[in-house]
């Protein structure tokens, strides 16, 4: 931690990386205060109680990784494909990245398996969005009438790419002997090329059907 960091600074670097490592549950105030060299009493007093805290963990984390692998907002400004394309790269390079960046989608996979209290906020406020703008760009890249349910199905099969290799990525990473199972020297271009492949790949071809 850097020497200038105020007491609150430090408080939400080193719960950031307790709660993306050990989850809500399992990590406690004392342990946080005592890696953040604060005062046990400093997060009632910055924050009001833990949960507050592991919400501005989101909120700080969020931004980090929105900050190094950015997407633009809408896919009216770079076309359907491209920007599906950019979504997945963000997705794959925030999965193997360091610092605060590669710890957020450690903590969303730690929140999808052990809920907290605050789960539907933080899904409604950091999860819905980014699944609603896929939606959209999916839509206009099929560029034919589909119903609710065949967009809802190709959603849940793009998103599926990146969240699934998350969930295998955390817990190879947490399991010793899983570990030794994945490999620890993946480049990650090779990885989003295979990835936007098999996902884009997958859309063309409803696409296709859909011309039929």
């Amino acid at each position: 931690m850097a020497e200038n960091q105020t007491t609150k600074e430090r408080l939400i670097e080193a719960a950031s990386s307790m709660f993306a490592e050990k989850g809500f549950h399992k990590t406690t105030v004392a342990e946080i205060c005592e890696q953040a060299d604060a005062n046990i009493a400093a997060v009632n007093y910055h924050f009001g109680d833990k949960g507050n805290l592991y919400k501005e963990v989101w909120a700080y984390l969020s931004r980090a990784a929105n900050e190094r692998f950015p997407v633009p907002e809408s896919h009216e400004e770079t076309g359907a494909e491209t920007w599906l394309r950019q979504f997945l790269r963000s997705r794959i390079e925030r999965i193997m990245a360091k610092g605060p960046a590669g710890l957020f989608p450690q903590l969303i996979h730690r929140e999808m398996n052990e809920l907290t209290p605050f789960h539907e906020e933080l899904f409604i406020t950091y999860l819905r969005p980014n699944r609603l703008r896929v939606r959209a760009a999916i839509a206009d890249f099929l560029e034919h009438p589909v119903s609710e349910a065949q967009l809802s199905v190709a959603t849940v099969n793009f998103m599926g790419v990146h969240i699934s290799m998350n969930a295998g990525y955390q817990k190879h990473r947490d399991n010793p002997t899983l570990r030794k199972k994945f490999p620890t020297d993946l480049d990650s271009e090779q990885v989003i090329q295979q990835v936007e492949a098999f996902a884009i790949g997958g859309l063309r071809e409803v696409k296709k059907g859909l011309r039929q």
